[in-house]
């Protein structure tokens, strides 16, 4: 009962939260709207992210992070819940598809205070703004008559926002993952990090599977069913826990910071700032401890900032509100 009065208010508060959408940029619900639209709406389920599996860890800052930032999050180990899943909102999405897979993480500080990471394992989103996203979806929504989307409509959409295909263009290439526990994840948005002195430095989050970066050739692909990754995980766990080296990506001069669409050269530094662990998955059929969360790009530790000027990542957690609310209709 207490998460659903803590989830009735979050619903409240980010729902009439002051600049969540103007006049010019579509609202959080036409976001949610655009989603339900192309992958259909599933009682109970998230609009985006619909397959997911729970699981828990832990999460153990450097000596390295302690330096980078005074946060607290980086003051000792600290216990996470965690949420696997698989881009978009079709929950019977096979894991076979060459779409991106999700890492959201909820780290539980000390008093009570929180952090949560939401990553994809792809290093860029396919929309620089709230317009776009919409009109992304929209020219996927199928055609009645012939139950698909037009591939005109897509094809001039892509044409008149060549930014949108970057994503695509990194899937097309990356493996299809072997594991959840050997994808890389990225936070994609950058982040503000206040150390000692009171210096804010800017930084991307990287997480590095410790196990390497494996995918899966077509001949293993065929001997897979469509829910692979979840039976693998349970069992990769069971003999040990998966783990991924935390790493923050420092930018150039240069790089932008507010346009998840565009990846910061691998040749950037990396500061590695703490070890994930997932330590424990939840039973087949068990809901987990992640189901009623909702994990908040912008529900950060005191000491870390969201970068200003990011239009998707202000969107983001008012657009998360509505799903959570029609998740509980």
């Amino acid at each position: 009962m207490q998460r659903v009065v803590a989830a009735t208010a979050l619903v409240a508060c980010l729902a009439l939260a002051p600049g969540s959408a103007t006049a010019e940029e579509p609202t959080p619900e036409a976001l949610v709207d655009a989603l339900n639209a192309v992958f259909g709406r599933h009682k109970g389920l998230r609009a985006s992210h619909a397959k997911g599996l729970c699981a828990e860890g832990r999460f153990e800052p450097t000596a390295a992070g302690r330096e980078f930032s005074s946060s607290p999050l980086f003051a000792g180990p600290a216990p996470v819940t965690a949420r696997f899943s698989i881009a978009g909102g079709n929950p019977k999405v096979s894991d076979k598809a060459r779409a991106a897979r999700g890492l959201a993480l909820r780290v539980h500080l000390a008093d009570g205070a929180e952090h949560d990471l939401v990553m994809l394992s792809t290093p860029v989103f396919f929309a620089p703004d709230p317009e776009t996203f919409v009109g992304f979806l929209q020219v996927r929504v199928p055609d009645p008559a012939t139950g698909k989307p037009d591939p005109d409509k897509i094809k001039a959409f892509a044409e008149a926002h060549p930014e949108t295909k970057r994503q695509a263009a990194y899937l097309a290439e990356a493996p299809i993952s072997a594991s959840y526990a050997t994808a890389p994840y990225f936070a994609i948005h950058t982040f503000l990090f206040t150390d000692a002195q009171g210096h804010q430095k800017p930084a991307r989050w990287v997480f590095g599977p410790a196990a390497g970066i494996q995918g899966l050739s077509e001949a293993e692909l065929e001997r897979l069913g469509d829910d692979y990754l979840a039976a693998e995980l349970r069992e990769r766990v069971a003999a040990g826990p998966a783990m991924w080296s935390v790493q923050l990506q420092l930018p150039a001069a240069d790089d932008p910071l507010a346009d998840p669409t565009v990846a910061w050269p691998d040749d950037r530094q990396r500061v590695e700032v703490g070890r994930l662990e997932i330590t424990t998955v939840a039973a087949e059929g068990a809901p987990g401890g992640c189901d009623p969360l909702v994990f908040l790009p912008d529900n950060l530790a005191a000491g870390i900032e969201p970068v200003s000027g990011d239009p998707i990542l202000a969107a983001r957690s008012p657009a998360y509100a509505v799903s959570l609310a029609r998740r509980m209709e």
